[in-house]
């Protein structure tokens, strides 16, 4: 960290002078410790890093105007290595838009890490602060139709993303987004930034199929283009095979960042409270893929969790909770007159019915949901 609070890019600094961040690169000073404590449950990490996350809060809001983070970026990579680019970091999704959506993204994570910390004072001001933020974007990027800045598949995915649209056109601008997506021949055109939290907008916005699209798909640009062409590892382009030799890595985060997505939203192992002591098991399903699960081993112990979905409908769902765990379990049925577990009603305590899925409350232990068409 440089002495106006920027954070390098790289660490250890071996690009000279820290005379900026790059939005994405330099919040992972913010992000890192956040979601080591979101993992990990343990807070020593968040008193660790709490000056000099606060640094660098105040860095970013003394390069800003009008809570636009438009200056102070440093060697800016914009949205890396996105599918329109002319050149790696180009302007395929406006930089502030990107800068001012990571800053909301860490005033975020700062909320929730000043409250873990007993830190209420703060807290309250973070708040306000993301008040701010949000209402900024929304003037400078959200159209009334619900168009986010120059249309780009990015500003969609990062404004739902991090809550930077107003409530009543939410469902307009992820039809936007998908709209994008289906126009362009139900590919991402996302780069570094846009791709990791893209899978997630989709499924939480309601477009459960277009996940499998994505996902399954093996023409350029895809995951499953890398694999078909024998990648083992993800590549840093899309184009990895033929992409620019002079900078080309074989073996990259971002567009790996995927592999998040299918452990959270298709094995259901979502983490609710820190450290998994409260985690969420609520799979997206598609008659494409007939089963999914994974193991985890979290904090309490490990977390396991294995489904079938049958031609005919009929789900079936084999959770292990480990001891000092709860987890919330959401099965795709209306009513749970028809859920068994382990061949009996259910008994476990419900949580009502979310987003058309019966939601019930499974300690420490072994089960087995079945869920009839």
């Amino acid at each position: 960290q440089g002495s106006t609070g920027a954070y390098s890019n790289v660490s250890p600094n071996t690009l000279g002078d820290i005379d900026g961040s790059a939005p994405g690169w330099g919040d992972a000073g913010v992000i890192l410790p956040w979601i080591t404590w979101k993992r990990f449950g343990d807070t020593a990490v968040v008193e660790q890093n709490w000056q000099a996350m606060e640094r660098y809060l105040a860095f970013i809001a003394a390069h800003s105007e009008d809570h636009i983070w438009n200056s102070g970026h440093g060697w800016d990579f914009g949205d890396w290595l996105s599918l329109d680019s002319k050149y790696p970091g180009d302007n395929t999704t406006p930089k502030d838009l990107i800068g001012t959506a990571g800053w909301k993204q860490s005033v975020d994570a700062m909320i929730e890490m000043a409250r873990a910390t007993g830190r209420k004072a703060e807290a309250e001001t973070y708040v306000a602060l993301a008040g701010d933020i949000r209402q900024a974007f929304i003037r400078h990027y959200v159209a009334a139709d619900g168009t986010v800045s120059n249309d780009s598949q990015t500003g969609y995915i990062l404004a739902l993303h991090y809550g930077l649209v107003p409530d009543d056109l939410r469902a307009a601008v992820a039809k936007k987004l998908h709209d994008n997506i289906v126009r362009r021949g139900n590919l991402l055109t996302t780069g570094f930034l846009g791709t990791p939290p893209s899978l997630d907008v989709l499924a939480d916005t309601g477009y459960d199929a277009a996940v499998y699209d994505l996902l399954l798909r093996t023409a350029y640009p895809s995951w499953g283009y890398m694999i078909v062409h024998d990648a083992t590892t993800t590549w840093e382009r899309w184009n990895g095979d033929t992409g620019d030799v002079s900078m080309n890595s074989f073996n990259h985060y971002a567009l790996g960042a995927v592999i998040g997505f299918v452990y959270r939203r298709i094995a259901g192992i979502d983490p609710i409270a820190p450290g998994f002591s409260r985690f969420r098991v609520d799979p997206v399903l598609d008659a494409r893929v007939p089963s999914g699960g994974a193991d985890y081993d979290a904090m309490p112990g490990r977390i396991s969790t294995e489904w079938t979905l049958a031609r005919d409908g009929r789900f079936t769902l084999r959770l292990t909770v480990p001891a000092n765990a709860i987890a919330e379990v959401h099965l795709p049925a209306t009513s749970l007159d028809r859920v068994r577990e382990g061949g009996r009603p259910v008994t476990l305590k419900p949580l009502g019915v979310r987003n058309g899925r019966q939601v019930v409350e499974a300690g420490s232990g072994q089960y087995v949901f079945t869920v009839t068409p």
